[in-house]
């Protein structure tokens, strides 16, 4: 058995050195040929790999995304909040199978972040990308100068002296860092208001007795995080500081959040702002505006019904005078006819009857008289008290007037506030008819 399988073995040995003796000898002979056969079969290959190329079918996936574009800017940024280097990621709805899909961007260095799908330009910032049945994912750069919809300043402090950044690096002492935003998207009814959520974390190591101006602190797990919502310029764009309406109330809309604490070899990783806009729907627009209008209503009505009480103040008064008068003349004429009565019936025995009547109603009329003087003095002492209250009147119906012509106007800012919020949906540019979306994200350096 042993020297069975001996043999095979060596049977197999030898014939695979006889085949690689063949091929040594032949191969040199046959080296033009096998070349020519070589490069003919890599010819067929790429024609094949072609052919499967072109005749590659992609199975279609339906999008879950809700706008035809969305995009995340992603902002770097100097300690003092100045912009180093602008990123962008952006999502295209896939439009349907077979379909093309198109897009408008003013960014620069376009890289798909997740498939194979290639893109061509077609001049204008406008760009076709292949479908495979996918949304698309790409990330470009813009210019780090573009102006942006809002932008943050922050400012440093060491033991009550402005320093900088790096400065603080290592520091011991009181720090005091202030953080500004502002609005850059325009003026009136070009606003569009954006809601930042601003924050930073302190080591617990290095950071002691936080306090907060317009902000929050938690301590988590040995640690500080400082954090603040803002709506930076809205205040400003609806006027309200100049609105007797809010003469009482703060509104807590300022632009700025400011951070204190006791530093040991301070250092900070980074500082970090989200800021969108869209965050309020339409539906919740409109429902605040109604009833800015509802209540600009009741202080008209309120208004009319004021004038009303000082109508029939007015009237009640002239009606008092009149009287008065009235009754004052009444008498005076029933005296003089007495007088006169008594005269002739002296002379004329006939009219002693006559007379005696007139002088009866004489003696009524002065009684008539005081009875109405008495009743118009206090018509007069009651107008005289409501005299004030018409004042109050007067002042209470400038009021009125003045609060609901602030409400109608307040209406009409926020609606024009609202329809600049729907228009702004892109950063680097969307096409005609699509919807788009668009956040920022801006992240400070490391203080170390």
């Amino acid at each position: 058995m042993i020297a069975r399988k001996l043999k095979y073995k060596i049977v197999n040995l030898a014939v695979i050195a006889v085949f690689i003796s063949v091929v040594a000898v032949t191969g040199c002979q046959n080296t033009q040929k096998g070349n020519e056969q070589e490069n003919g079969k890599v010819k067929e290959t790429e024609q094949r790999d072609q052919e499967e190329q072109e005749e590659q079918v992609y199975e279609y996936h339906e999008s879950g995304m809700e706008n035809d574009k969305e995009e995340s800017v992603y902002i770097l940024a100097h300690h003092a909040g100045s912009p180093t280097e602008i990123t962008v990621t952006t999502a295209l709805k896939n439009p349907g199978k077979d379909q093309k899909i198109t897009d408008v961007t003013t960014l620069t260095q376009l890289t798909n972040k997740e498939g194979d799908e290639e893109v061509t330009s077609l001049g204008s910032n406008r760009y076709e990308w292949e479908n495979h049945g996918e949304d698309i994912h790409y990330e470009g750069t813009a210019d780090p100068g573009t102006l942006l919809p809002v932008s943050v300043k922050l400012t440093y402090y060491l033991d009550g002296q402005e320093v900088s950044a790096d400065q603080l690096a290592g520091a011991t002492g009181r720090i005091r860092i202030r953080m500004e935003y502002e609005n850059h998207t325009g003026e009136g009814e070009n606003f569009t208001p954006f809601v930042v959520v601003s924050g930073m974390m302190l080591s617990g190591e290095c950071a002691k007795h936080v306090t907060v101006e317009n902000g929050e602190a938690k301590y988590m797990d040995g640690d500080y995080l400082v954090y603040g919502f803002f709506l930076p310029g809205v205040k400003e764009a609806l006027d309200l500081d100049h609105m007797s309406l809010f003469d009482e109330e703060d509104m807590e809309l300022d632009s700025y959040m400011e951070v204190s604490f006791d530093a040991t070899d301070f250092e900070l990783d980074f500082t970090a702002t989200l800021y969108s806009n869209g965050m309020t729907e339409k539906d919740q627009f409109e429902d605040i505006t109604n009833r800015l209008e509802e209540m600009a209503d009741q202080y008209g009505d309120a208004s009319e019904q004021t004038t009303e009480l000082k109508e029939k103040i007015g009237k009640l008064r002239d009606g008092g005078k009149s009287l008065r008068e009235g009754a004052d003349t009444l008498s005076q004429g029933l005296e003089a006819l007495d007088t006169t009565l008594s005269q002739l019936a002296a002379a004329d025995p006939r009219l002693a009857e006559v007379a005696q009547a007139v002088s009866q109603l004489s003696e009524g009329s002065k009684s008539l008289t005081q009875g109405v003087n008495a009743y118009t003095k206090g018509v007069e002492k009651a107008c005289d008290s409501l005299d004030g209250t018409e004042e109050d009147a007067d002042k209470e119906d400038d009021s009125y007037e003045t609060k609901e012509n602030e409400l109608r106007k307040l209406s009409e800012r926020l609606k024009a506030m609202q329809s600049a919020d729907e228009l702004y949906t892109s950063f680097g540019g969307l096409e005609e008819g699509k919807t788009g979306s668009v956040s920022f994200i801006l992240e400070t350096e490391e203080i170390r």
